[in-house]
Parts: C-alpha cells; sequence; structure tokens
C-alpha cells in the first residue's frame, strides 16, 4: 500500500470511529438498533418527568420494561419518571421548580398555568409545538390550545380534549349505597343530607363530605338565582353569566348561606371535624370505599371507579348537578395542562414524548392502559382490565378521537359523559387569565390571611356570624381591595377585547 493509500485508510478509520462515538448519546448509553433512521432524534437522552400519585408496582414495571424499551427505539430516550403523592404535589412541585431541578415535564390543573408563567417556572410552548407536536394540533381542538395562551405564546398543552361544561359543580355520589338507602338520584342539598342520614343509620362508619377545600360552587347552582362561575381557585371572585359582571363571593349574601350549609353539616356530622381539611385523609378514606360523596368532575364516576372498586367490588359511581335544569358553562375545554419548565435540560424530546402518545389509537391505549392482552383487552368497543393497577392517568389524556369506557363503567355512566356538553354555553371567563403581577404583594398577603381567616369558615367548623366581620377586615387591610380593582380593569379590558358566544347565550 502506497503513502497515499496509507492516509486514505487512516482517515477512514478516524471517520468511522468519529461516527460510532455520535451514535451515543449525552449520557453515554447506546443508541438502540433503529437509531440510524431519519426519523428518531439523536443523541439518547433520559427525560426527567413529575407525576402526581402513588405509582403502583406494574407501572414501574411498565415503565422501565416495555414502554423504556419502545421509547428507546421510536424516540431514542428513557422516561424517568418521579412520582409525588397527592397531598403534598403542589408544595413539592413548586418547590422542584422555584429551585431550579432539572425537570423536562410536568402536570398540573390548567389554573396553575398563569400563576406559574408570572412566576417564571415555564416556558413557551408555540415554535416546539409547530416542530415536533403535529399529532397534538391533529388530536386536540385549537379552540383548546387558546386557554394557555397568555401575551401572545402559548404556555401549556390542554392534554385532555373531552367534554368539560360544569366541571368541578356536579356532585359524585356511591350510587349503590344510595340505590341501598331506597334513593335513585340527588337533585338538591336536601337529597344529599337525606342519603348521608339514612346510610348513617345503616352503617356509621361512612363519611359524608370532606373535600371542603373545593365545592362550594356545587350548592350555587341551587342556592341562587344568577348563574355564577369562579374565576379563581382561592374561591374569593366569581362572574354572572348573566350579566357578565364580575362578583365579590365573599362579601355576597351567597357565601353566607353556602358555610351556613357548611355549618350544618358539621353538626350533623356530614363533615367530620376530625378529618377535615386534611387531603391525606380524603384520599384514604375514598380509597378504602367509606366516602359518600364528593365534587364530580364530568368523568370521575368513570376515572375513580377502578379504586373503589379495589376497596368494594360492588361499588358503582354517578354524578349528579343539582338543580340539572340550569345551565352548564365552559370555562375551559381542558382542565389539565402538560407544561415545560424554564430549566427543562431536553425540552424538544418532552414536546416529541407528547405527541408520540397521541401519535395513534395505539400508542393511547399502550401509555394508559399497558400492554395488550397482558394488561388489557378489548371487549365489544370497551377496555377489559386485567390488572388492577393504574398506568398513566387516562383522563390527562382522555381524547374524543381516541376514548373507550372500561367494561366495569355503567353505560348509563358513559353517556352521562358524552352528553355533558348538550347545550352547554361558553363562559364569558373563557381565555381570562388574572396577570397578578401589579398587586402581587398584595394578593400574597391577602392569601396569607385568607388561608387563615376564611378556610375555617369555607370547612364550618367556625361560624360566619360570629368571625366574619373580623375575617373581612383583616382581608382588607392585606389589601383585598387594590386586588380587587386590579382584576376589574383587566377584566374590563378582556371583556372589552372580546366577541363572546357568551353574549349570545350560544349553545355549545
Amino acid at each position: 500500500m502506497n503513502r497515499s493509500n496509507r492516509i486514505f485508510a487512516f482517515a477512514l478509520m478516524l471517520t468511522v470511529v468519529a461516527l460510532i462515538s455520535a451514535c451515543r448519546g449525552e449520557t453515554g448509553d447506546d443508541v438502540s438498533e433503529n437509531q440510524d433512521s431519519a426519523d428518531v432524534p439523536q443523541p439518547y437522552v433520559t427525560l426527567k418527568m413529575i407525576m402526581p400519585g402513588d405509582e403502583s408496582a406494574r407501572m414501574r414495571e411498565f415503565v422501565d420494561n416495555e414502554l423504556n424499551e419502545r421509547l428507546k427505539n421510536e424516540l431514542n430516550m428513557k422516561l424517568d419518571l418521579t412520582y409525588i403523592p397527592w397531598s403534598d404535589y403542589q408544595s413539592k412541585l413548586e418547590l422542584a421548580l422555584s429551585t431550579g431541578e432539572n425537570y423536562d415535564l410536568f402536570w398540573y390543573g390548567t389554573p396553575f398555568v398563569p400563576e406559574y408563567k408570572a412566576k417564571n417556572y415555564i416556558q413557551p410552548l408555540d415554535a416546539l409545538l409547530r416542530t415536533y407536536g403535529k399529532d397534538l394540533t391533529r388530536n386536540i381542538p385549537a379552540d383548546n390550545f387558546k386557554q394557555d395562551e397568555m401575551d401572545g405564546k402559548l404556555w401549556a398543552i390542554p392534554s385532555q380534549a373531552f367534554t368539560s361544561a360544569g366541571k368541578f359543580t356536579s356532585v359524585m355520589v356511591r350510587q349503590d349505597l344510595l340505590e341501598s338507602v331506597g334513593m335513585k338520584s340527588i337533585r338538591s342539598i336536601a337529597d344529599l343530607e337525606a342519603f348521608y342520614s339514612k346510610m348513617h343509620a345503616v352503617d356509621p362508619s361512612y363519611y359524608g363530605y370532606l373535600e371542603t377545600d373545593r365545592g362550594q360552587d356545587v350548592q350555587w347552582r341551587e342556592q341562587s338565582e344568577e348563574p355564577l362561575t369562579f374565576l379563581d381557585e382561592n374561591q374569593m371572585f366569581a362572574v354572572n353569566e348573566r350579566t357578565g359582571q364580575l362578583v365579590d363571593y365573599l362579601q355576597s349574601d351567597l357565601y353566607r348561606k353556602v358555610v351556613q350549609v357548611r355549618e350544618r353539616w358539621v353538626d350533623m356530622g356530614l363533615i367530620d371535624k376530625r378529618l377535615v381539611g386534611n387531603l391525606a385523609a380524603n384520599i384514604d378514606q375514598e380509597d378504602a370505599g367509606k366516602l359518600l360523596f364528593r365534587v364530580g368532575a364530568v368523568s370521575r364516576a368513570m376515572e375513580n371507579l377502578q379504586t373503589v372498586q379495589n376497596a368494594d367490588a360492588g361499588a358503582k359511581l354517578r354524578e349528579y348537578y343539582l338543580s340539572p335544569d340550569k345551565p352548564k358553562y365552559i370555562v375551559a375545554p381542558s382542565n389539565e395542562a402538560y407544561m415545560i419548565p424554564v430549566d427543562a435540560v431536553h425540552p424538544e424530546r418532552a414536546m416529541q414524548f407528547m405527541n408520540w402518545i397521541l401519535q395513534s389509537k395505539e400508542h393511547y391505549n399502550f401509555i394508559i392502559y399497558g400492554v395488550e392482552g397482558k394488561d388489557y383487552r378489548i371487549e365489544n368497543g370497551k377496555i377489559k382490565l386485567l390488572t388492577n393497577d393504574q398506568f398513566m392517568y387516562e383522563w390527562m389524556w382522555r381524547n374524543k378521537n381516541y376514548f373507550m369506557a372500561t367494561t366495569s363503567v355503567d353505560d348509563s355512566v358513559v353517556q352521562d359523559m358524552l352528553h355533558n356538553d348538550d347545550n352547554a354555553r361558553i363562559s364569558r371567563l373563557f381565555g381570562f387569565h388574572f396577570n397578578q403581577e401589579p398587586v402581587k404583594n398584595e394578593y400574597a398577603n391577602v392569601l396569607a390571611v385568607y388561608n387563615e381567616k376564611f378556610v375555617p369558615i369555607n370547612m364550618g367548623i367556625v361560624g360566619y356570624d360570629e368571625q366574619f366581620g373580623g375575617a373581612m377586615s383583616a382581608l382588607k387591610k392585606a389589601g383585598y381591595d387594590r386586588v380587587w380593582n386590579e382584576l376589574q380593569r383587566q377584566y374590563l379590558a378582556f371583556r372589552a377585547g372580546q366577541t363572546s358566544r357568551a353574549d349570545q347565550g350560544e349553545p355549545r
């Protein structure tokens, strides 16, 4: 071999070595057999994701084996999934976000998107969605994305695309126990109280209602002459859907009526003072099949059935609206939001992973139900679960294009869900986000006082007549009026720029 040939061979060898090295990811892991395909992203990475709840044994096995094997072959990634118990989820998630831990993806409710944007916890997703999210935009209606747009940018992926009117204003009951005491349905506060009293006389080990951190607007359907919708998770402000006016809820007579019902529930034992406000206890009692009713969420009767049937195989759940003939309003077409932290190491892969979930019905079923034939099978157009362990929460990704009910869910419950939005109306709050920045100090002070002074009133464990005056004075000293005035200013500006379908009462 002459000198020029030797030089060429040596250069060729270096090129081959360089190519082999390039096929190894940032973590040093070997790539899969398919990674020479142009469709497979480079390099191999680990995607770190946070989820709420308790990880089941099968879910851990599934992620470590079947799921990560597919993700390696199809997306050249490994999913590192961290679960945080529901009772600690918000505090530990926000600690991780505020300290810059290098997570790539997390879930939370839509109402938290504006807050996390204001705190600079999350990054805009427009470019990522355009580049890597074609199956997300194909399966999620365009209007759904608008709810997570602020300042002309998209800040979250509204992962659920299903019916949503009146979400969190219904009540979910143990239907089997309701029927066992001679009742068929729930239409009023009196029905709920009768259900508790009859069931308590049969078996006092059941709890009535523990979810006192929310649910005031469940009562509104009966207690209010006007159609109101809550503006905030903290339950201080609302909008009158008929007039379009904002409502200072805490200073309304409706608030007095609602919390005085709660006081009555404490007195009769329907709200147990020993457990009130204890989120972990609430979850434990529901998981043990000992909770008679709680706030509904359009499809919670299906979502929670597997868990309650693990405790009581004969359990049935169903959701009801008080004063069911009154209209329901769509505030947000999806209450589920996936966000990418501003400090994410692999934001592109986070978007690719979300897109992969909705790429096909097979992907969708795989990540929600596991391996067909091992974890589930399809029977007559329904999902027959073969394991009691949960995988990815179905409700986080429920999609009209792919949805199939499980065989354990009554057809009546499925029909309730599918027709929930019939004749629903678009809320005047649709697309509105309160920017707390101009009053962030006052707002923080108001929330601190609210949690100290008003939450016990909300729960019914201290009397409205005795405590409201002092609590309201403290709230005003904290800056409540400034927050209220700023909220009104922003809302009026929002309304001025909108042509809302709710103005004409257009049905959904």
